[in-house]
């Protein structure tokens, strides 16, 4: 199985560097052909071909490569279309522009189809997230699964849910409260112990972001505010990271440990699995399928186990673990959960 999701990753990834690769050849060749045009017998014709050549040649392959191979639904083809035409503008001389007046109402058109189509596929998500509440112990986890519903893609509904986490959780995660009802489960939580040092890394990236947007205001505004942007975004991330960490504690129950570091680690590791749970050790770092998924710093304990698991960080990208650093405020009372539960003799600790 995971050597299976192994390979499903690495083929992915192949493809999507054909693609590219291929796309940018065409391209390329596209562009040098462009320069004759104005030198051309009959421009208007040689515009033609060459915008036909792409806006057909780069969908199709993206179809190919990734569509038809279900790495990504066929509606994430609509930004490749818009992109390739405003690629064709850049490439054509001024001059040949004329014809290509209809994207002024094109690209407006296709950009309404799609908040239409989210639109419509928004009411599908939000009955789908609600059904997936029932199932899932964490909020972000029936987040997903109902964007997976909808758009068929794990990692589309990855990368959505964790940016819809994010935004949600800056605004509302102030006020939430982790709750389950699940029989013989115990909650660790791993975000008190940092998070002093948490928002002083959050306050140093405000302040540092104000004296660089002032050095960087002397030579360019623009590139002032992009670098201002980004910090911006990069400060709401990790607002949002650290109350996905408050809100998605660790959860141990009856079969299995339910690992969680904010919005960046997941997995869900059987106790069966489990082949010894102890304190860590510096040599631990230098053994192969050593993962760390500690919110900050060294792990406290380690679980090690006995088939290799996927662990799966941001944008669903996943590493193999066989010994996996876990971090939490209160390692002694988790270490004496797991033993008991290993031993068959489970304490839930109150």
């Amino acid at each position: 199985m995971n050597l299976s999701l192994s390979e499903m990753t690495l083929t992915r990834r192949r493809s999507l560097i054909a693609f590219v690769s291929l796309s940018l050849v065409l391209v390329l060749l596209e562009t040098w052909i462009a320069t004759r045009v104005e030198a051309s017998p009959r421009p208007g014709m040689l515009s033609i071909a060459i915008t036909i050549d792409l806006m057909v040649g780069v969908p199709l392959l993206y179809y190919l490569l990734l569509v038809r191979k279900k790495f990504l639904p066929l509606s994430s083809i609509v930004p490749v279309c818009i992109l390739t035409l405003l690629a064709i503008r850049f490439i054509l001389p001024t001059s040949e522009h004329s014809f290509l007046r209809f994207s002024e109402f094109l690209i407006p058109a296709i950009e309404l189809s799609v908040a239409g189509l989210v639109l419509f596929k928004l009411r599908h998500i939000i009955r789908d997230v609600r059904t997936a509440r029932r199932e899932f112990l964490y909020f972000t986890d029936a987040l997903r699964a109902g964007i997976r519903r909808s758009i068929k893609s794990d990692f589309v509904a990855a990368v959505v849910a964790t940016e819809a986490s994010m935004l949600y959780l800056v605004f509302a995660g102030w006020f939430a409260r982790f709750r389950t009802s699940r029989q013989g489960a115990s909650a660790y939580s791993y975000h008190r112990k940092i998070s002093y040092l948490f928002w002083a890394l959050v306050a140093l990236v405000v302040v540092e972001t104000g004296g660089v947007h002032l050095v960087i205001s002397i030579w360019t505004q623009t590139g002032a505010w992009v670098f201002t942007a980004i910090s911006a975004y990069s400060i709401l991330w990790l607002v949002g990271h650290f109350h996905a960490a408050r809100l998605q504690p660790i959860i141990v129950d009856h079969s299995y440990i339910h690992l969680r570091t904010g919005l960046i680690w997941r997995a869900r590791m059987p106790l069966s699995d489990v082949a010894e749970v102890r304190k860590r050790m510096r040599s631990d770092s230098e053994l192969d399928g050593y993962v760390n998924v500690a919110m900050m710093g060294s792990p406290d304990i380690v679980v090690a186990l006995k088939e290799v698991v996927e662990i799966e960080s941001l944008f669903a990208r996943k590493r193999e673990a066989t010994l996996v650093g876990i971090g939490v405020d209160e390692p002694e009372k988790l270490l004496e959960d797991l033993q008991n539960r290993l031993s068959g003799q489970p304490k839930y600790p109150e």
